[in-house]
């Protein structure tokens, strides 16, 4: 129930709040009202001590309004001229920065590459010179060994050119016998009468013949 009281107590405190602040509302409207209008006529009472009528103070605002906007067109197209060559010469210095720029970066990156090429070119002679020590030992090391095995070789020469010796005499032996029975036999002399023969010569004999063809066939 109190509740109840209480809030009834606040409603009622704010709608008598309300009501009092739109009669105060009202009250200052009227109020502003009766002022603005005393104003006017307190103008007007001036103007017209200065013999200045209401309706040229309009025509007055008028002409001062349209001045002032003419002014402001022109202090407008003024400000985009200014703006307009400001952004001119913005443009040629960021062009100048950039191609600066593009230069300064071409410069060192020609100074990086030709560091790179001499770093390269210092590793490829280390390389190259590695190489040539590698070559020169294990060439040392060939000669050795060459050096090592030359007189084996050379002991190893006279047996082998005894045997190539051996080798050509046999083969000249054995196309010289070919060549022998290839040709034609020739033809037999016509033989002496038993009378004209002499009486101390005798045959020789076969083993003589045969001892002879072996000399010529060596030959």
């Amino acid at each position: 129930m109190d509740d109840v009281k209480a809030m009834n107590r606040a409603g009622e405190t704010v709608g008598k709040a309300v009501s009092t602040g739109l009669l105060a509302a009202r009250r200052g409207a009227v109020r502003a009202g009766k002022a603005g209008a005393e104003a006017a006529q307190t103008a007007e009472a001036k103007l017209t001590e200065r013999g200045v009528a209401p309706r040229q103070l309009a025509e007055a605002l008028a002409e001062s309004a349209e001045v002032a906007r003419q002014e402001v067109v022109r202090t407008t197209r003024r400000a985009r001229r200014k703006l307009a060559k400001t952004a001119k010469h913005t443009r040629k210095d960021l062009a100048k920065a950039a191609k600066q720029a593009r230069k300064d970066a071409l410069k060192s990156k020609t100074a990086k590459s030709a560091k790179q090429a001499r770093k390269d070119a210092a590793k490829l002679k280390s390389s190259v010179k590695a190489e040539m020590l590698k070559l020169k030992a294990r060439a040392r090391e060939e000669a050795a060994a060459l050096a090592a095995e030359a007189p084996k070789r050379k002991r190893r020469w006279p047996k082998v050119l005894l045997l190539l010796i051996v080798a050509g005499g046999v083969a000249v032996a054995v196309r010289n016998k070919a060549a022998q029975q290839h040709e034609e036999p020739p033809a037999p002399a016509p033989r002496p009468t038993e009378a004209a023969k002499p009486e101390g010569a005798e045959a020789p004999p076969a083993s003589q013949n045969g001892q002879q063809q072996k000399s010529s066939t060596k030959s």
